[in-house]
């Protein structure tokens, strides 16, 4: 059976739905494209906050970043802009940078340094993520275990819970490039510093958001929190002298909505520094455009391309890198379920979002500078735990415990290191899992029964047998040579062995090192006077024997094909074959 390949990158997929757009599916996507702008807005402010940036920075990235992945994207109902996951990794990337420079950089000139260290990373990720859809890299996500994923997003939630208390009871913040743990510690230790008045506006706010959650679900609860929470602020400031609460206008970052267009030139002396987190960045916000891409179009029917969402991603990152402090896009698992749940019929609904975030801000930017931090802090937090899934955390813990002890492992590597260092560790611990299990070659020995078919031979058998037919399975690479030889060493040092099959069924991949083990095995029988003859060798095994000059070697004569419609065909005359050469010997 032969898979699909991956369809070729479309430059311009957007005209392809643009032919079979109804104009009856307007109403649906321009209705479903405005309640995800007023969901977008608080939401886009929130990560901007959780970054350590100017508010206007999501809300770029919720605007182009938007409209350019659905563009040039495969899915119908994506909606790109920040992420939870690419804002905390782009503060923590940008605080590690920064403890590289002297602290007597200050004020304009550190603002200046931050905005063109956030450039340079977005302009890596776009290069990165565009390279990687047309050398279809995306394919690399394979590797990346379940356990690893939900051990990352575990600790993401944990971190931004941390960082937000610090906004929720008003506790002046930590350094941004200390670990989670380091942060938590520090926010324990400065607890008798919170201020009242912030824990009663960020406890209303929270308790007005869980509430519209559960009994108002079709309005804009976010929305709406921010105005009762901006009210209730403003009127504690009114009545109460001393009952400041800080709010977005109090930032001295927080800049007019306008965006500033700039040339991103490579920085290569800056390039050293950001290219690991720009790295991480890019491949979480890979992981989670796959992730939402793939889920919504499960429930959809439609048929996604990975590359081509890959691609979308990198050209809607790449144009964010002219606008002067903007977070990069990634994929928006709660706008794209509410763009679902709208009835949007295409791209064109999230197309239509990022213009009407637009214009909304545009028009109602005095308001949004009377949103309290510790609002947006509770927004944050309760948002969070729809990052994880918690059927599926369960499931690891009972599946296996290499499983569990690969998401512990994730987890607790991002509250000790940071989170991009965290990202490449979970990534090593999941090849490494994957290594560990394809590196153990699944060795059978089997013997033909009364009835003349193959029967598999019990390991604890006392075996007494001229031809010995063991039988290898898996993906014969460099990894498994050396256990090859071991497991087979017994059998070449039992002198009562004439000949041994090695059966080759179901193995379509060989490289150089397992046919030296191969070619060694075969020498060593050679050299007693034994032999060695191989059955089911498949089209791709042949050619790799051919070029290493297995095939001259062994000879023809003791090489069989394996034959689909009979697979113990091939092993059948592979034993007749060396029962041929021990009575030539004998005679």
């Amino acid at each position: 059976m032969r898979f699909p390949r991956p369809r070729s990158i479309s430059l311009a997929p957007f005209m392809e739905e643009l032919r079979g757009y109804r104009f009856s599916f307007l109403q649906s996507d321009i209705w479903a494209a405005l309640a995800v702008a007023l969901m977008t807005i608080p939401q886009s402010i929130a990560y901007s906050l959780l970054a350590g940036l100017s508010p206007t920075a999501g809300l770029f990235s919720a605007i182009f970043g938007c409209i350019f992945v659905a563009a040039f994207g495969s899915s119908r109902h994506l909606v790109s802009g920040p992420s939870t996951g690419t804002a905390i990794l782009i503060q923590t990337a940008i605080s590690d940078v920064l403890a590289t420079y002297p602290e007597t950089i200050v004020g304009a000139e550190r603002e200046a340094l931050i905005l063109e260290i956030l450039k340079q990373i977005i302009l890596v990720m776009g290069l990165i993520q565009i390279g990687s859809a047309f050398f279809n890299v995306s394919k690399l996500l394979q590797f990346v275990s379940r356990p690893v994923v939900l051990g990352y997003f575990a600790g993401l939630i944990v971190a931004i819970v941390v960082t937000q208390m610090y906004y929720f009871t008003g506790i002046p913040s930590a350094r941004g490039d200390q670990t989670i743990l380091v942060q938590g510690w520090t926010f324990f230790l400065r607890i008798f510093q919170l201020k009242p008045w912030v824990v009663v506006v960020g406890g209303i706010s929270l308790a007005v958001l869980l509430f519209l959650r559960r009994f108002l679900k079709n309005l804009p609860d976010a929305l709406l929190m921010l105005v009762i929470a901006s009210s209730f602020a403003y009127g504690l400031s009114y009545w109460f002298e001393g009952a400041v609460v800080p709010r977005l206008g109090d930032l001295k970052m927080a800049g007019k909505p306008v965006p500033m267009l700039t040339f991103p030139f490579v920085d290569f002396s800056l390039l050293n520094k950001v290219f690991p987190a720009a790295v991480a960045v890019s491949f979480l916000a890979v992981l989670e455009v796959f992730s939402i891409s793939r889920n919504f179009a499960s429930k959809s029917g439609q048929q996604v391309q990975v590359n081509q969402d890959v691609f979308g991603l990198g050209v809607g990152n790449t144009v964010l890198s002219f606008i002067a402090g903007t977070l990069p896009a990634s994929g928006s698992a709660t706008r794209t379920s509410l763009n679902f749940r709208m009835g949007a019929k295409g791209r064109l609904a999230a197309i239509l979002s990022g213009l009407f975030t637009a214009v909304i801000i545009f028009f109602c930017w005095p308001l949004v500078q009377h949103i309290p931090l510790a609002a947006l802090a509770a927004l944050l937090m309760v948002t969070v735990p729809t990052l994880m899934n918690w059927a599926e955390i369960k499931l690891c813990f009972k599946a296996t415990r290499e499983d569990a002890l690969v998401f512990l492992l994730t987890f607790f590597s991002c509250l000790i290191f940071s989170l991009d260092v965290a990202f490449f560790v979970g990534i090593v611990i999941s090849i490494g899992t994957y290594l560990k299990k394809s590196s153990t070659p699944h060795l059978v020995e089997y013997a033909f029964n009364s009835k003349g078919r193959l029967s598999i031979v019990s390991p604890k058998e006392d075996v007494h047998r001229k031809v010995r037919i063991i039988g290898i399975g898996g993906e014969l690479y460099f990894a498994l040579a050396d256990v090859f030889q071991s497991s087979l060493h017994s059998i070449t040092e039992d002198r009562n062995v004439q000949a041994i099959v090695l059966r080759l069924n179901n193995v379509y991949h060989m490289d150089a090192s397992m046919c030296l083990a191969i070619l060694k095995l075969f020498e060593t029988l050679q050299g007693t006077g034994r032999h060695l003859v191989i059955s089911g060798l498949t089209e791709e095994v042949w050619h790799v024997f051919h070029r290493a000059g297995l095939v001259k070697k062994i000879g023809l004569d003791n090489l069989y094909f394996t034959d689909e419609s009979n697979p113990q065909f091939s092993t059948w005359k592979a034993c007749l074959r060396a029962q041929e050469l021990i009575h030539r010997k004998d005679d």
